[in-house]
């Protein structure tokens, strides 16, 4: 999917508005197409190629979602059930990509892949969110991480293989703090949880480079004795394990995904011993839930989300799958009602599920619920 958004990036029209519903930190090539609302000035046209997007955001009861072909941020009210209310929605700039929220802070940021901007809104008490405005990032802004602990913002830059640091002020809008060269096309980040290190996923060199932070300054610093460990090929998202040192990134082109372990003082990843294991095809999103023994992985071409159990050692074993909607990307679990959610980018909407075994981790389907 990338290396086709790389090509077509460029050619841009002026007329009408024909684009690619997204939806996961790695996103699938099928193409249908969303208008936005009319408007007396022309707005430049894409041709129809899918831009990446990352996972819902589930925060204070809500969840928030990125509707690429409208340009908008959708939030839903979440049920005691995990069932979605749609209760508004916002602009944002063209094409948004992915969304990232401050865990302490009433705050979301937006990615916004052909405006080259990042997006920064405030969440009132009924969910709703407010613009506090946009700052200049990199070309093809992909994906973005909050560092709650220390208050800085990271954007990876698709097509200018970059990644664009932020310091989050008081009142929640960034300032720009460095620019630093990565791998080619990075399309993924993931802070840990101790905000010491950061992990970026590079699609078009099938990397992933490893970053310390430096508390004071938010700027990212290559991890010693290396800094660049092999993946497979088109690594397209990243997560790391809620308890333990493992980190974990899917890889659209050869179904598969890879594990490493983290050392906690140096950041540097190890692959795990085994070999890596096997998705569903196109592999565009991951998640894991909070308990630490499931992951839940988006096939996004095979319309199905495989579930995988993790053992002690960090080692995953494929349990059983679940039907989703058209093209699952972007995937997430809430763990307030431990709810999966994950987006449908040609279905165009949100996809359900509760943990119905708590042995296997399989997902039983609450509902679609529409952008």
């Amino acid at each position: 999917m990338y290396l086709s958004m790389l090509r077509q990036r460029s050619h841009v029209l002026v007329s009408g508005l024909s684009l690619c519903l997204l939806a996961a930190v790695g996103a699938g090539c099928s193409a249908n197409n969303g208008s936005s609302g009319g408007s007396s000035n022309p707005v430049p046209t894409f041709p129809s190629f899918p831009v990446p997007q990352g996972p819902p955001v589930t925060k204070g009861g809500f969840t928030y979602v990125v509707n690429t072909p409208l340009h908008k941020v959708v939030w839903y009210q979440i049920g005691s059930s995990g069932a979605l209310t749609r209760r508004g929605e916002i602009d944002a700039g063209f094409q948004p990509t992915f969304i990232a929220a401050h865990s302490t802070r009433n705050l979301v940021y937006v990615t916004n892949f052909s405006s080259d901007t990042v997006s920064a809104y405030t969440i009132g008490s009924n969910g709703a969110l407010r613009s506090l405005g946009s700052v200049a990032a990199g070309n093809g802004p992909a994906s973005v991480a909050v560092d709650s602990i220390h208050n800085f913002v990271y954007v990876t830059n698709f097509d200018s293989d970059s990644v664009s640091v932020y310091k989050i002020e008081s009142n929640g809008e960034l300032t720009p703090v460095q620019t630093l060269t990565t791998g080619a096309g990075p399309d993924a980040i993931e802070i840990d949880s101790t905000g010491k290190f950061a992990y970026v996923a590079n699609f078009r060199t099938d990397t992933v480079s490893a970053y310390k932070i430096n508390a004071t300054t938010g700027e990212l610093e290559a991890t010693v004795p290396n800094s660049t460990f092999a993946t497979g090929s088109g690594p397209n998202a990243i997560v790391i394990h809620p308890t333990r040192s493992f980190l974990y990134v899917t890889n659209e082109e050869s179904n598969i995904v890879s594990a490493f372990s983290i050392d906690t003082t140096t950041g540097v990843l190890a692959p795990l011993s085994g070999p890596p294991v096997s998705t569903g095809k196109g592999p565009e999103g991951v998640t894991i839930d909070l308990s630490g023994k499931f992951a839940y992985v988006t096939d996004g071409q095979a319309d199905t989300i495989s579930t995988y159990t993790i053992d002690a050692a960090g080692a995953l074993t494929a349990g059983p799958k679940v039907a989703a909607g058209g093209d699952p990307e972007g995937i997430v679990m809430d763990p307030v009602t431990n709810t999966v959610y994950a987006v449908n980018r040609d279905s165009r909407d949100v996809s359900a599920y509760s943990i119905s075994d708590a042995t296997t981790g399989a997902l039983a389907l609450l509902g679609h619920f529409p952008l």
